[in-house]
């Protein structure tokens, strides 16, 4: 029988006990899966553990969880990945937002371009959509931030090596970015960054590649800039 894989923000206790009071996740597993006590599922916290776990008890308001076993989540990326995407249309970043969550990265920060298609961004809707991505995957659940300015990400982040994509700048080569450890990469929007914000990152000396032909959308460059990364050559 298959074992389903979800993600909890309830601590599992010393005891190997986990309580599960989840409204949503409770119906699912009642009405949706059809669970009952001596089931068993995999529970995941995004602090790298998967617990096997039976079914103790599974009632309207609370289950009660069992660990059986605890092993280490799928494998990270040996690199962490902060992508600094511009914020585009809803639905296409929803996608992108699943794709690069299967893909591995560490950290999704929307950014408020100067040309960014979109203003608003829903974070709980966000955090829903990686973790559901996270559990049908495998993964891990990366982290996700409310947008921001792209001037204050660089504050945030000064620690990363930064690459921003454009379709201007050099030829992207990974070699030279294999042995960094913390990596962020910045998508840019439909229209791409403008003249002032391509200043700004040579000011703060952020490398400008590009992908080369053909012109990307981004959630396309996303997903392409994601997988060049973080997956094995």
């Amino acid at each position: 029988m298959r074992l389903y894989r979800f993600f909890t923000e309830e601590r599992i206790q010393r005891n190997g006990r986990a309580v599960i009071g989840d409204q949503k996740l409770l119906h699912q597993w009642r009405h949706v899966l059809r669970l009952k006590p001596g089931d068993e599922v995999i529970l995941f916290d995004g602090f790298g553990q998967d617990f096997r776990c039976e079914l103790a008890s599974l009632e309207t308001k609370e289950a009660v969880c069992l660990v059986r076993e605890s092993t280490k989540s799928a494998s990270a990326p040996a690199q962490q990945l902060c992508l600094f995407v511009s914020l585009i249309k809803r639905e296409r970043f929803e996608w992108l937002l699943e794709k690069v969550t299967e893909l591995g990265v560490a950290q999704i920060r929307p950014i408020i371009a100067d040309r960014s298609e979109a203003r608003r961004f829903n974070l709980e809707r966000a955090k829903t959509i990686g973790k559901e991505a996270a559990e049908q995957s495998g993964g891990t659940l990366p982290a996700l931030y409310e947008s921001m300015e792209l001037q204050n990400a660089f504050q945030e982040y000064h620690f990363f090596k930064t690459i921003a994509f454009d379709p201007n700048g050099e030829p992207f080569k990974k070699s030279g970015w294999n042995s960094e450890e913390k990596l962020g990469a910045c998508i840019g929007p439909e229209g791409g960054w403008s003249a002032r914000e391509l200043e700004f990152f040579r000011k703060q000396k952020a490398t400008v590649s590009s992908l080369g032909a053909p012109t990307l959308r981004a959630e396309t460059a996303a997903v392409a800039v994601t997988s060049l990364l973080l997956l094995e050559s």
